[in-house]
């Protein structure tokens, strides 16, 4: 079946592309990432209520191994929302379910594949974790278990994409905060209220994502049911249309862009941890709280960066550059006024959020003698958080393993050459990093305007 312009969305590119509609879709994002430290606090305040030190240390490195689990494989998230994007933009609802089953059978597979591998897991971690022999065996026990949640997380990451991909951000809302909460309650459930300790916190996030998985399929069927009308024999005959060897490819191809670019991400604060470690463990600690308020920082832009990912793929589904141009504009003006909004409320704050963040004197006095760095990182990284939205919904993953590689040796040189200068030297650096990842996506935007041209037949038919 070939869409034609018909079957497009119902809106004219003048709605899709307003402020307002910017806004409809960008508000639940920033709403639902509020519940995501919620989780992390809530996983360390339950181990520090008990009497043991190493039961929040084993959380803690735990933790540490699903980060990079779900961000190393979020491309299973970015490349299903572009590729959605783009097909809900030229009204191609086939391709739209064949995306979303391709995906999640990625996902189930990859998922079930870490679950197979928990033994060879648990090796990588003892090998490349070092803490006492009480924290390594709570982390490796915590681990084992939550292992079990990573299908249905894959298989949530999917399924959210796809959301995204046709800007159904209220069911991104339920969603996020659906697990989210689910996984408070049952923390509190089962270490307060059953005794249990940190197989409980463990235990906690494999329900809530499995429980989240199967919300998320009856809200999509719900929603999308002329969409998904007969799906189950569409998916199970034999030779089924979205079994298509070279759109597995493609989606691999754009997995791994996006997965060096991920580790190079890493990386990055690795470097920044590594060099800070060097100067001495104040050093080191600082600049840890930096990263933290960096986390918290992301969470505040990421729904403008969501929402240019669903509306550049739109906008090139359509072969729009009118759209395209004026969503990459609007979307990045709100960006840059919330960046200047957070980076006033963090200099201005800065004393008391280093009160909740230590009650270490010394701590505290570090930290704030290089908040400035803290109050630059909005406006530094607000850019570079929306290039990769824009070019997430435009699937140029290339340009953007590209970018990331000169990114990262721009990063590297900075902090050899400002070697002598500290942790001041070192936060300097990834300021500087930061604005580079946003710099060396913009000269590559000739890329994402290039898939946006129109042909003939969207010329007569998209111009309204």
């Amino acid at each position: 079946m070939t869409a034609t312009a018909d079957a497009r969305p119902g809106h004219s590119w003048q709605q899709q592309a307003s402020w307002r509609h910017i806004w409809a879709i960008s508000w639940p994002v920033l709403l639902a990432n509020i519940t995501f430290p919620l989780v992390g606090a809530a996983d360390t305040a339950m181990m520090g209520r008990l009497e043991d030190a190493s039961f929040v240390g084993g959380v803690a490195l735990g933790s540490l191994v699903f980060n990079f689990i779900y961000f190393g494989l979020g491309f299973l998230r970015m490349g299903t929302t572009g590729l959605v994007a783009q097909a809900h933009g030229r009204g191609d609802t086939p391709a739209i379910e064949h995306h979303m089953v391709r995906g999640l059978v990625l996902a189930i597979c990859l998922g079930s594949g870490f679950v197979l591998a928990t033994p060879l897991v648990l090796a990588l971690t003892g090998m490349l974790l070092a803490a006492s022999p009480a924290v390594e065996a709570l982390m490796q026990q915590y681990v084992g278990i939550r292992l079990l949640a990573v299908p249905a997380a894959f298989a949530n990451m999917v399924l959210l994409g796809c959301l995204f991909g046709r800007q159904h951000m209220r069911l991104v809302l339920v969603q996020i905060i659906f697990i989210n909460v689910t996984n408070l309650a049952l923390n509190i459930l089962f270490v307060v209220g059953l005794g249990m300790a940190i197989e409980g916190v463990a235990l906690a996030s494999v329900v809530a994502q499995w429980t989240g998985l199967v919300l998320t399929l009856v809200l999509i069927r719900w929603q999308w049911r002329d969409l998904l009308a007969g799906i189950a024999g569409r998916v199970f005959r034999f030779r089924p249309a979205w079994f298509d060897p070279a759109a597995f490819r493609r989606f691999f191809v754009i997995g791994g862009d996006i997965m060096i670019r991920t580790v190079l991400i890493l990386l990055s604060e690795a470097v920044l941890l590594n060099n800070a470690a060097t100067i001495g463990d104040l050093s080191l600690a600082a600049a840890q709280l930096v990263l933290v308020m960096f986390s918290l920082i992301s969470f505040g832009l990421d729904g403008y960066a969501h929402a240019a990912e669903a509306l550049v793929g739109e906008a090139i589904g359509r072969r729009n550059l009118k759209m395209l141009d004026q969503v990459v504009r609007r979307t990045n003006i709100l960006a840059g006024i919330s960046a200047l909004v957070i980076s006033i409320l963090a200099w201005a704050g800065g004393p008391l959020i280093i009160a909740t963040l230590t009650s270490q004197a010394d701590l505290a006095a570090m930290t704030l003698a290089h908040w400035h760095w803290v109050a630059l990182l909005a406006p530094a990284a607000f850019m570079a958080f929306q290039m990769d939205g824009i070019f997430i919904g435009a699937t140029r993953s290339r340009e953007m393993r590209n970018a990331m590689i000169l990114a990262f040796a721009g990063f590297l040189l900075v902090v050899l050459m400002a070697g002598g200068y500290g942790l001041n030297g070192l936060l300097a650096a990834f300021t500087i990093y930061l604005g580079l990842r946003g710099i060396t996506l913009m000269v590559r935007m000739r890329y994402v305007r290039a898939m946006a041209m129109p042909d003939d037949n969207t010329a007569r038919n998209d111009t309204t």
